[in-house]
């Protein structure tokens, strides 16, 4: 039985039977729910692990991207430069406000919760009763006023803005407050009210702040292990009351978006689903077997070397937008950005992007096969459509194949565009570009195994044996770390041997990244090694976030060594 109890002075209490699974709930009673209370307290549910708290809150609309996915755990950190993650209390705020999207509902998930005495509960205002309460001269007083918010980035959010005081709620059209209290704590908060002294802006937010803490528009609420609650995020601010620091306190929590959509958001997810984190280190890629080919700047001009580079990111292109289509559910908790433009711009419309990319593909081959006559160039570039959708796409799934995971790592990201590159200069591609090109790409895939290794729980959970299941999270770390210190002490060889000894100093930015990426991944293999599985894995997800910084550094030094061989190369 189903047990509704409203709280006070708003919000409702919803009781299931116990055990009751998410997808029992109908999405539109849950809209009903929170649109008429506020606040919407569900207890008895089935546990939601994160992955599926993010699948259950998608349930209500598009949610929110984060860079560490859609679920964001609250839990006290003693290392934090953030009050969000101590045990300090949180001042009323909205949610998304330093974002580039507000989201509509807040889905929180109690995991564990303080003990009654401990503090730590949850304060919500509902504005509109705030609003309601205050007097008409007041009110004419706020309603032009615009605050500055100002903060530095030390989390997930940060910058500056300026947002009215009174606004309207986009979907029941009541007057609300957008009103965030100033932070003195880590990672301070100023708030500046714009268009009036300093006086006569302290003496408003004095009086909003009493407003703001009125019991009658104040709900407080103590968590219990297993809530969730959904909040609507436009029509009320919340804040936390400070807890003991030895308490236990844990929440996860994902903004869900409002459905609505403004004109340049397709472009924006075309451009998402294209991999642009990536797409900086792809430039070495392309630029060093040219340099290693060409023998003077003119060639670089060709047509058929920008047809050739034209050929070259469609390629890649292709094989994102197949992998991005076809694991959009994986994606939804940590690689949310690409689960939601992949939702939000539709299968057909990702068909067709790729149609479009494999007939451009075909065309730019065809033209280059018949200008250089080299027919080995337009099979390579079919091949090269063909094992990049396989890498996700049956019956191949390469990126599903244990440690053939990492050939195709190797073969597909690096030997194979290099080669073809190396084409559009010579109809064979010297040993030397294949050699830089083989010991390049395992360099690179020794710190790619890290980003493999993030997503460990969500291929495990979805039957995806890649090379990181096959190996586990220790495992991976040390077979990636051999990887990429093995592959830039060939790629180093290889350079010396291209170059006259004079010109080896060149070399050294690339040896010193060869240091610099061996002791992080001998920091993860070490660390992995000492802890137990999950603890390693939750370790490999928080160094996740360096893995471009450290494949770039990479590309680059080795596009650096790779223009002084073809500077020597014109000198000589």
């Amino acid at each position: 039985m189903i047990v509704e109890r409203p709280l006070v002075p708003f919000g409702l209490e919803v009781t299931l039977p116990e055990g009751t699974s998410w997808d029992e709930l109908d999405p539109q009673q849950l809209r009903t729910w929170i649109d008429r209370h506020r606040v919407l307290l569900l207890r008895g549910l089935a546990p939601l692990p994160p992955h599926a708290l993010a699948k259950a809150a998608r349930a209500l609309g598009p949610l929110q991207p984060w860079p560490f996915g859609a679920v964001h755990e609250i839990v006290r950190d003693p290392q934090a430069e953030n009050y969000l993650y101590t045990e300090h209390e949180v001042p009323l705020h909205w949610d998304g406000a330093f974002a580039d999207a507000v989201p509509h509902w807040l889905v929180f998930r109690c995991v564990a919760a303080p003990p009654a005495v401990a503090g730590g509960e949850t304060t919500f205002v509902d504005t509109t009763r705030v609003l309601a309460q205050l007097p008409a001269a007041t009110r004419a007083q706020l309603e032009p006023l615009r605050v500055r918010y100002t903060t530095e980035k030390k989390a997930h959010y940060g910058g500056s803005f300026v947002a009215p005081v009174v606004a309207m709620h986009p979907t029941l059209h009541e007057a609300v407050l957008r009103y965030a209290e100033p932070v003195d704590d880590l990672n301070p908060v100023r708030v500046e009210v714009l268009g009036c002294t300093t006086a006569q802006g302290t003496a408003i937010t004095t009086e909003l702040r009493a407003a703001l803490h009125d019991p009658r528009a104040v709900l407080t609420l103590p968590w219990r292990d297993g809530d969730v609650l959904i909040a609507d995020n436009h029509a009320l601010l919340h804040g936390r009351r400070a807890f003991h620091a030895d308490a236990p306190r844990h929440l996860l929590r994902v903004n869900v978006l409002d459905p609505r959509r403004a004109w340049w958001h397709p472009l924006r997810d075309a451009w998402r689903l294209r991999r642009p984190e990536f797409m900086r280190a792809e430039i070495p890629i392309l630029f060093v077997p040219a340099l290693l080919c060409a023998t003077r700047v003119a060639e670089l001009g060709r047509a058929t070397f920008w047809a050739g580079v034209a050929l070259f990111w469609l390629l890649f292109q292709i094989g994102d937008l197949v992998n991005c289509l076809l694991d959009t559910e994986v994606d939804l908790h940590r690689k949310t950005h690409l689960s939601e433009a992949v939702r939000a711009l539709g299968r057909g419309n990702i068909v067709a992007q790729i149609g479009v990319s494999i007939a451009l593909v075909l065309g730019l081959a065809a033209y280059l096969t018949l200008v250089l006559s080299r027919p080995w160039m337009g099979i390579a570039a079919l091949v090269g459509v063909v094992l990049g959708a396989s890498y996700t796409a049956a019956p191949l799934r390469l990126k599903g194949r244990g440690l053939w995971q990492l050939v195709a790592y190797v073969g597909l990201l690096f030997v194979g565009p290099m080669t073809l590159v190396a084409g559009l200069f010579r109809a064979r591609p010297p040993t030397e570009v294949l050699l830089v090109a083989l010991a390049y790409g395992l360099m690179q895939s020794g710190v790619l195994l890290v980003n493999t290794a993030e997503d460990l729980d969500e291929d495990e959970r979805e039957g995806i044996r890649t090379v990181a299941v096959a190996l586990g999270a220790a495992g991976t770390m040390r077979v990636g770390r051999w990887l990429a210190a093995g592959g830039a002490a060939a790629l180093l060889a290889v350079f010396a041997h291209a170059l006259p000894a004079w010109a080896w100093p060149a070399l050294g930015p690339l040896a010193v990244v060869l240091v610099y990426n061996d002791r992080w991944l001998r920091m993860l293999a070490v660390a992995t090694r000492k802890t137990s599985e999950p603890n390693a894995r939750t370790l490999i997800r928080k160094q996740g976030k360096h893995v471009p910084r450290h494949i770039e550094a990479g590309a680059w030094t080795a596009l650096v060594a790779a223009a002084v061989v073809f500077a020597t190369r014109c000198l000589s």
